[in-house]
């Protein structure tokens, strides 16, 4: 009987999906906009955007599938994903973005979610789902044959 998806993998599979999304919506919305911000002269250029929105999006994609499929590589990979995505929300606020009232909202938030990662992460049941094989949890039926 294959092992019960723990609590934590959801929660961090459920992450990885919002972030997904979110890169999916900033590819499409930067696509949609890109005379705009053109014109405007953004900041963050449109290729810029439109890379790593595309780019979460597909990186998100083959993390939920490996997470899902259990895939030994997922497990390290899904903190380093979320670590990547909220160091590069750190480094376009901080130096591309004009400051905004809401820095210790985001501040807190921001140690919420890695505090959520890290215990997800660091939980034994999370690691013993990504690190039991299913013949382990096969029991031998034939103790005799070899």
């Amino acid at each position: 009987m294959p092992l019960k998806r723990p609590f934590g993998v959801t929660l961090l599979v459920w992450m990885v999906l919002s972030l997904s999304v979110w890169g999916a919506v900033r590819f499409a919305a930067t696509l949609r906009g890109w005379d705009v911000l053109s014109e405007f002269d953004s900041r963050l250029n449109p290729p810029y955007l439109s890379i790593t929105g595309a780019g979460w999006a597909v990186a998100g994609g083959v993390l939920i599938w490996g997470a899902l499929s259990r895939k030994k590589w997922a497990y390290p990979a899904l903190p380093v994903f979320m670590i990547t995505w909220l160091s590069e929300y750190w480094v376009e606020r901080v130096f591309f973005q004009s400051p905004r009232a809401n820095l210790p909202f985001a501040l807190i938030l921001s140690a919420l979610f890695l505090a959520v990662v890290l215990i997800c992460v660091f939980h034994r049941s999370t690691k013993k789902f990504f690190t039991r094989s299913e013949e382990h949890e096969q029991h031998n039926q034939h103790p005799t044959s070899a």
